[in-house]
């Protein structure tokens, strides 16, 4: 009874309680005496002896001590110093070593692109983490083959990878695909490329791309559905995609190319909507390929919708120097007219403009629109916020890295601290493309230090200004002549204009030297001065001259388009008479010399001197001969040209004459080499 009540208590006891080791007594002394000869801490004796103490308590496990990084090394690296792959890693010597955080260095080191391969390891015995890197090789050169639709400096500009940089395959992947994207916007489909790699000394690589162009992918046919008031003739007018025929030799745009359908689409869209179709919508368009696999069928589905007219058309000013009366006459909208998207942003920015020259410069124009669908009309509101009134607080000039600042700023018709006004920016910057020594000007304002400020950033692409010219020719009045010229627009940044021109023919000799300080001393005056001498041989009218002057210019302006100039020359001819030649021609004969004053006046409202669209020029000028020498006349000259844009500023017509009238006075008659002649030697 005894025996079997001690199993079932013990039974018990398992199921309830851990199972511990019983220790015989005594031995929790012994085991804090082994522990104090092998230099163990008491606490263990206690544990042991709270274990025994407590069967219910478990004994802890005891922690392997934490190992030490005591040396890195790195080891693989060829042109990538070692110092700089343990700026990448995040461990360092005295750091525990830690599996996670070397793998952390691992994806940090892979990140760089630097290497195509990084492994580890660890010592225990001597704490040496060694990171062995195998590097990325370097791009030497990047070669186009096959290539014959596409140029290679097109090419070049479309991929990323360049030669002396680090070769990844995920570039050479990305740069793939850019390639066959640059093939597909060209019409070409059927493109294919592959990636070839030579391998050079030093870790480095030739990439080759080897490009199979295929076949041209054209349009077979481009389909419009839906449109009722344009036919599809008009509709394909307007969208740049052409239809591809045998007879289109120089077409470009005959082949399929995503990018050009989209601006199809807004294309169509624009055309519609500035003929009163506000509505208009493109539904889809579509590019089929055919079963051919040689061209697509453009499919384009089109809801035209109603067409409007303009309502009441209202301006509201919160600008109070702005009333509505006043800029009604800058919207060429009226009540009745075809309602018109592009009519509607031209009074936006006339609106915009007219805010600019009262110095609001971020005056904001809000139109509210209002359908009537009933009436089929369009009502036409313009709202227009103040904002605070700006000024100039800096201007800004960027790009030219030969002309001086003092150059362009000159031209400016605001200074800092003037009130903002767009028309005098507008004019400033025709001023400076005036200049002839920018390719582009532009002139943007952005927000100052300041809500009432605005600072003016202008970039300028500056163009050669200098010249060289020869030449070599042939006529048959003049035989052969030559010239050789150098002309150079902007001496030294600051300007200047100087020209030395030599010409030679059978008829005419001469030499040129002019020279001029458009700004002489810091002041709106063109100062110059011209040396010229002029050997005319004319064999039908059996006379030579020789003809040399000098002249001093100044001139100034008296407006913002037009200005005056005063001249001074002194002038010496000589008139040979051939044998046989006529009286008139030998009473003309010998040397004259004499002082000539002229004046002139100009005006030139052109809105661009290089390639003028609107505006026009005048000049009048006289010469008076008599002040001192023999000779003495009256000379007058005047010229004019206008510019006018027509068919929305497809063509520029252009009218343009001249006329002159000389006499003498005091019995003097007029030198031959001074009369006025519209070509040829008579």
């Amino acid at each position: 009874m005894l025996r079997a009540t001690s199993t079932t208590g013990l039974c018990l006891a398992l199921a309830s309680t851990p199972v511990v080791a019983q220790l015989r007594p005594g031995a929790a002394e012994r085991a804090e005496q082994l522990n104090r000869q092998a230099g163990q801490p008491a606490a263990v004796g206690n544990e042991a002896a709270a274990t025994a103490a407590n069967p219910a308590a478990t004994v802890a496990p005891v922690q392997a001590p934490p190992r030490v990084i005591q040396h890195i090394v790195v080891r693989g690296t060829q042109r990538v110093e070692p110092g700089t792959v343990l700026t990448y890693v995040g461990v360092r010597e005295g750091d525990n070593y830690s599996p996670a955080e070397v793998d952390q260095a691992l994806k940090s080191l892979t990140a760089t692109n630097l290497f195509s391969d990084v492994k580890t390891s660890f010592e225990n015995s001597t704490g040496t983490l060694t990171i062995r890197v195998t590097e990325n090789p370097i791009v030497n050169q990047v070669v186009f083959e096959g290539n014959t639709k596409v140029s290679d400096k097109d090419l070049t500009k479309e991929v990323q990878i360049r030669p002396r940089a680090v070769f990844t395959r995920t570039k050479i992947q990305a740069d793939v695909q850019r390639i066959i994207e640059l093939y597909r916007r060209n019409g070409k489909f059927a493109a294919r490329v592959d990636p070839q790699i030579i391998q050079r000394p030093q870790n480095r690589v030739d990439l080759i791309f080897s490009i199979t162009d295929g076949p041209t992918t054209g349009v077979s046919r481009i389909n419009f559905s839906g449109n009722k008031v344009f036919d599809d003739d008009t509709l394909k007018g307007q969208v740049a995609t052409e239809e591809s025929r045998w007879w289109k030799f120089f077409a470009t745009n005959d082949n399929y190319d995503p990018d050009r359908l989209q601006f199809d689409q807004e294309t169509v869209r624009r055309y519609y909507v500035t003929r009163g179709y506000a509505d208009f919508k493109v539904v889809s368009a579509v590019a089929q390929l055919t079963p051919s696999r040689d061209s697509f069928y453009i499919n384009f589905t089109v809801d035209e919708g109603p067409r409007y007219n303009f309502g009441k058309i209202t301006i509201d000013s919160k600008i109070r120097e702005l009333t509505p009366a006043s800029l009604r006459p800058l919207i060429e909208a009226r009540e009745g007219d075809i309602y018109s998207q592009e009519v509607v942003q031209q009074a936006i920015d006339a609106l915009t403009n007219a805010a600019g020259t009262q110095g609001y410069a971020f005056a904001e124009v809000h139109p509210r629109i209002k359908r009537n669908e009933k009436e089929r009309t369009i009502d036409l509101g313009f709202e227009i916020a103040q904002g605070p009134r700006v000024y100039i607080e800096k201007i800004n000039i960027a790009g030219n890295t030969r002309t001086l600042d003092k150059v362009i700023r000159r031209q400016f018709r605001l200074q800092e601290g003037d009130a903002f006004n767009r028309v005098l920016i507008d004019r400033s910057r025709t001023r400076i493309r005036a200049l002839g020594f920018f390719k582009d000007v532009t002139v943007q304002n952005v927000p100052g230090s300041q809500p009432d400020r605005t600072t003016l950033n202008v970039n300028v692409t500056e163009q050669s200004t200098g010249s060289l010219q020869v030449g070599l020719g042939y006529s048959s009045t003049t035989s052969l002549l030559g010239e050789i010229s150098y002309t150079e627009q902007n001496l030294f940044g600051r300007g200047q204009n100087m020209r030395l021109s030599l010409q030679a023919s059978y008829i005419t000799r001469s030499a040129q030297f002019s020279f001029t300080e458009p700004y002489f001393l810091d002041r709106e005056l063109a100062a110059g001065f011209d040396l010229y001498q002029v050997q005319t041989n004319f064999e039908q009218s059996t006379y030579q001259s020789d003809v040399t002057a000098a002249v001093a210019r100044l001139g100034f302006p008296i407006s913002e388009y037009s200005s005056v100039g005063v001249s001074y020359t002194y002038k010496i001819e000589e008139v040979r008479p051939f044998a046989g030649a006529p009286l008139d021609v030998q009473l003309a004969a010998g040397s004259a010399s004499g002082s000539i004053v002229g004046f002139s006046y100009s005006y030139n409202d052109l809105d661009d001197v290089r390639k003028p669209t609107a505006g026009s020029t005048f000049s009048f000028s006289q010469s008076f001969a008599g002040f001192g020498g023999s000779l003495k006349y009256i000379s007058t000259a005047s010229t004019f040209s206008t510019f006018k844009a027509v068919f929305d500023g497809s063509v520029v017509t252009s009218l343009s004459g001249r006329g002159g009238y000389i006499t003498g006075y005091d019995g003097s008659l007029v030198p031959f080499n001074e009369r006025f002649f519209m070509g040829g030697e008579t």
